[in-house]
């Protein structure tokens, strides 16, 4: 009697058990998921997946396997998802690691350009990681090519500690401590650098260019001869051997820097530089004039006026330097000469910009970011300019000082400083277009440099008033004429309420505030 019932409950358990310990687990989304992609069947594995998910929204180790299979197979948006949907959950395991997550978003979000949120990310991973080497490398070389140039080299300080030794790292970091004007660092770093790859141009070139500033001839001289002795391409050649020019004419060596620069003109013709012709001539001119020279010189400015009649102020130079030559009186011989030499100083200030270097050496960003979004931690620095320990009303002070500077200065300079704050913006001018008054402002004719987009930019520097509605509207009827795609208007006075509420119908102006500017303006001025 007893068998009779025991038969069936041993038939029963044995069906239970290969329930359990076969079908189920055959039948398991998840296990045939990882069947699947054991064979390779991705696209069936991420369907496992999903139904798994339509079962348990909230399994943040199944968004954290798929979100992984995503990236694997560039599918880098679906990927993002699912990561971002585990920090939400705000779940982990031994398997599923915060670090690890939020290292894969920045990773994906930097493949789809979106730097400030790989930017957050990483310093998101420094404030409870501050050693971690792959942020740091991110976060130094972002904040650099946001020209946040001491956030970058606090970063680049601590990068440079714990990374292994990478040309590229030691090359920001000498590029960020330069934009500090920290000189003696920059050195130190551009070395190091070069110690990994001495061949470098751009290492070269910047190495000099530092050396020269602090008045190691010697030094930047062996820099600019390695890039020109070994480099294959045009343009490095040329600036290294313009560089040489310079630096012996600093190092009152003229007529070395007088061979250089000749032999600089034949470069020029040698590799169909036609447009570099007439800046070598000119350069000729003042070389000749330090090495008093002045007939030489004279022939310089004729050939170069030749090649490009409107080349800077080239005629007023010849017709000086014909006074000059001319020795009816010696009293105004005497006067000529003084004006000469005035801009004989005045080619040796400018001949290379202030941002030379940085403009050349690639690590500027093409993309501008929003740093007031961004949480930063206190210890890693606020940017370019700390105003950590200091009162708002400090703040306010030095920003005001900068926008009076900025309204009183001379047209020409005002100019000048305009077109620098819209490279900041990242835009670049292609036309300076008549303005109705000289002073107060000045018009440009731009393009973004990330979309090639056309944009009109009215720069005013209107003094104790407020803009109102009908300049705006003016503006936006000026953008339109000038089939630009956009327009920014920069002011340094604030906007009247009505022109504030009209903006919401302008869609094509976009605003430069006096608050704005003033953070623009900084380090220009």
């Amino acid at each position: 009697m007893l068998f009779q019932y025991l038969v069936p409950v041993i038939i029963i358990l044995a069906f239970i058990v290969y329930y359990l310990y076969y079908v189920a687990p055959r039948r398991n989304p998840l296990n045939r998921a990882r069947n699947f992609i054991n064979q390779k069947m991705f696209d069936e594995a991420i369907i496992e997946y999903k139904k798994a998910l339509d079962r348990n929204p909230s399994d943040f180790t199944t968004h954290y396997r798929l979100g992984n299979l995503y990236l694997s197979l560039n599918k880098v948006d679906q990927g993002v998802l699912h990561l971002q949907e585990v920090l939400k959950i705000n779940k982990f395991s031994v398997e599923v690691e915060k670090i690890d997550i939020l290292k894969n978003l920045a990773r994906s979000y930097l493949q789809r350009d979106e730097i400030e949120e790989a930017f957050q990310i990483h310093i998101d991973i420094l404030n409870i990681f501050p050693n971690d080497e792959e942020s740091l490398y991110h976060a130094s070389f972002i904040a650099l090519g946001q020209e946040m140039f001491e956030m970058a080299n606090r970063y680049f300080d601590r990068l440079v500690k714990i990374s292994s030794r990478d040309f590229n790292i030691f090359f920001g970091a000498g590029m960020a401590s330069f934009q500090e004007q920290k000189l003696t660092e920059a050195i130190h770093y551009f070395k190091e650098a070069l110690n990994l790859n001495a061949y470098s141009d751009i290492g070269n070139i910047c190495a000099a260019y530092a050396q020269q500033n602090k008045s190691d001839y010697k030094s930047a001289i062996n820099h600019t001869r390695m890039v020109i002795d070994n480099t294959t391409d045009v343009n490095a050649s040329f600036i290294a051997q313009r560089l040489l020019g310079y630096i012996l004419v600093k190092g009152g060596r003229y007529s070395e820097s007088e061979k250089v620069f000749q032999f600089l003109l034949e470069f020029c013709k040698k590799n169909y530089l036609d447009d570099e012709l007439a800046p070598v001539l000119y350069d000729l001119g003042f070389v000749s004039i330090k090495g008093e020279k002045t007939d030489k010189a004279y022939e310089y400015w004729n050939q170069a006026y030749q090649h490009n009649r409107n080349f800077r102020n080239l005629q007023k130079l010849i017709t000086m330097l014909r006074k000059e030559m001319d020795k009816a009186t010696a009293q105004k011989s005497d006067i000529q000469a003084i004006t000469i030499e005035e801009q004989v100083n005045e080619w040796h200030r400018d001949f290379f910009p202030e941002d030379f270097i940085w403009k050349i050496c690639g690590l500027k960003s093409q993309y501008e970011i929003d740093i007031s979004k961004i949480r930063i931690p206190s210890k890693a620095g606020a940017g370019k300019k700390s105003t950590a320990g200091n009162s708002d009303g400090k703040i306010e002070a030095v920003q005001s000082e900068i926008l009076n500077k900025y309204q009183d200065i001379d047209v020409e300079n005002f100019r000048i400083i305009s077109s620098r704050v819209l490279l900041k913006l990242g835009y670049d001018v292609d036309e300076i277009l008549n303005t109705y008054k000289d002073f107060d402002g000045v018009d440009f004719l731009a393009h973004a440099t990330t979309s090639g987009k056309t944009v009109l930019v009215w720069v005013r520097r209107w003094k104790d008033t407020v803009v109102g509605e009908i300049p705006l509207r003016n503006f936006a009827q000026a953008i339109n004429d000038m089939k630009a795609s956009e327009g920014i208007f920069i002011t340094t006075s604030g906007l009247s309420g009505p022109a504030e509420a009209s903006l919401k119908n302008l869609v094509k102006v976009k605003v430069i505030t006096p608050d704005q500017m003033s953070g623009v303006l900084a380090g220009l001025l």
